[in-house]
């Protein structure tokens, strides 16, 4: 299946100062040496997957120079190896770097390009993501654009817990970035049957742990329970409209705490919702009692009609685009990243028609391919903001 882009803007972190100094005096030194400029117009792009190693690329697509004005960039800080250097035809073009070995090497000086062609520097960065408790993870601070390429085996990743759908996406675009990327080593739903009214139902869970004493109570409220044990579960479960309606709401107690109360609710995400089944989406950060609540039929059509509304109105803007004869640019050009600047603004007004969106407002303590810059869960065009990330889905 051909997969499809998924943006997410982020805040940038500084790191501590001392080592930044150093890190300039040595850059500053060596742009003097080779008469070098250093490179800031670049897009870096992560291919990732479920391995510790990962392809990192810089692409460098405006500008030209020659030998007598080379260009730096720096090397993504941890071991590397394996570099290459060519232009967007796969032509090999020389480089070098400022230590004996380019493992040793902070820096690829780049000698010349051509002002048509775009340059590409690849290499391989080993150990970057790392296996814990059945989740693939690594935190990601960076100022550049980054570009994380999803393996295309993994379907669901989570950014600061949040889950994000890429089963029809290449991956995500972070701009500034600060986020904790995380996936499951084992992407398999299991299934727990649910007896009701002598009628059987099956949840199905994905999670990095395990759960006991599921519990159902049905009739005037819904109500789920079940025990977890793991310190830091990550959870996704698909729920049968027919069992419990959404939207839901989660809490996390004591075991054999019967009161739920304001202080036990947890965060929470509601995704990919068809016209059977919703997906939930939490995290639990020790030993305890999940509660899941369902609400009321009048609640499930007042979420029903936000989302059929939301997706009217971006049909609409759909249909306005083909008939404009709205041109497609590809991934990767300077006209790709200005729609996707000028979209977050638009986006950005849907946020409050999300059955999610304002609780995440409110959180405090708690490739080639030709796209238009819309956002997707469920066939419903949306956009959501976690923990400052601005999520859209490029569609073909």
């Amino acid at each position: 299946m051909e997969k499809k882009f998924l943006f997410i803007k982020f805040s940038i972190v500084l790191v501590s100062i001392s080592p930044q100094v150093f890190a300039n005096d040595e850059l500053d030194a060596l742009l003097v040496e080779k008469n070098g400029v250093l490179i800031e117009q670049q897009k870096i792009i992560f291919e990732v997957g479920k391995y510790t190693n990962i392809q990192v690329k810089h692409v460098i697509e405006t500008g030209a120079w020659s030998m007598d004005r080379p260009r730096i960039i720096e090397i993504i800080p941890g071991e590397h190896s394996n570099p290459t250097v060519t232009d967007e035809d796969g032509d090999k073009l020389n480089f070098a770097y400022e230590k004996d070995t380019f493992e040793e090497s902070k820096y690829i000086i780049l000698n010349q390009k051509l002002g048509n062609y775009d340059l590409i520097v690849e290499y391989t960065l080993d150990n970057f993501m790392e296996l814990k408790d059945g989740l693939w993870t690594k935190e990601l601070k960076f100022g550049e654009e980054i570009v994380v390429m999803i393996d295309e085996e993994i379907e669901i990743i989570f950014a600061n817990s949040r889950p994000v759908d890429v089963s029809n996406a290449k991956g995500i675009n972070c701009i500034g970035c600060n986020m904790n990327l995380e996936y499951f080593d084992m992407e398999k739903f299991s299934s727990k049957e649910i007896l009701f009214d002598n009628e059987k139902f099956a949840v199905d869970f994905l999670t990095n742990g395990k759960i006991s004493d599921m519990e159902f109570i049905g009739g005037g409220s819904q109500l789920l329970n079940f025990d977890v044990k793991e310190k830091n579960q990550l959870y996704v479960v698909k729920i049968p409209l027919e069992l419990m309606l959404n939207p839901y709401e989660v809490y996390f107690t004591e075991k054999d705490d019967t009161n739920l109360d304001q202080i036990d609710k947890i965060r929470k995400t509601e995704f990919s919702q068809d016209n059977t089944h919703v997906n939930l989406s939490f995290r639990t950060v020790g030993e305890g009692t999940v509660s899941i609540v369902g609400s009321t039929q009048e609640e499930h059509q007042q979420k029903l009609e936000q989302l059929e509304n939301i997706k009217s109105r971006e049909v609409k803007s759909e249909v306005i685009e083909k008939e404009k004869g709205v041109a497609l640019p590809i991934p990767g050009t300077k006209a790709a990243s200005e729609l996707a600047l000028q979209s977050s603004q638009i986006d950005e007004e849907k946020m409050d028609e999300l059955s999610f969106a304002g609780e995440l407002n409110n959180q405090t303590s708690n490739s080639e391919d030709n796209t238009t810059t819309i956002a997707i869960i469920s066939g419903i065009v949306i956009a959501g903001i976690v923990g400052g990330i601005i999520l859209k889905l490029k569609k073909n």
